[in-house]
């Protein structure tokens, strides 16, 4: 991967988590109660990261099949990017 391909997903990334900061569908406080670590979601999902970074996008996408849906974080991503939020992406892609 180029030099200009790793600057333009970082800045992709950015606009991601910045669009993801200010969903309301995620600052729904009562769900915060349900909210699990790091460590339990990684043994949910049976992801083991062997001595490397957890690839969040992996982790992600694994999650979303474990609830069923078929879409992955990429598409997560792509549908909040085009001004969707993740309550409406987790009821449409079942």
């Amino acid at each position: 991967m180029n030099v200009s391909n790793v600057k333009q997903k970082r800045v992709r990334l950015k606009q991601f988590l910045k669009i993801l900061s200010e969903d309301p569908s995620l600052m729904n406080q009562e769900r915060q109660e349900d909210s699990r670590s790091l460590a339990e979601l990684l043994m949910v999902t049976g992801y083991t990261p062997r001595n490397e970074p957890v690839d969040m996008a992996e982790l992600v996408s694994l999650l979303l099949k474990k609830v069923g849906h078929e879409a992955c974080s990429e598409d997560m991503m792509e549908h909040v990017m085009n001004g969707g939020t993740v309550d409406e992406f987790m009821n449409i892609s079942k």
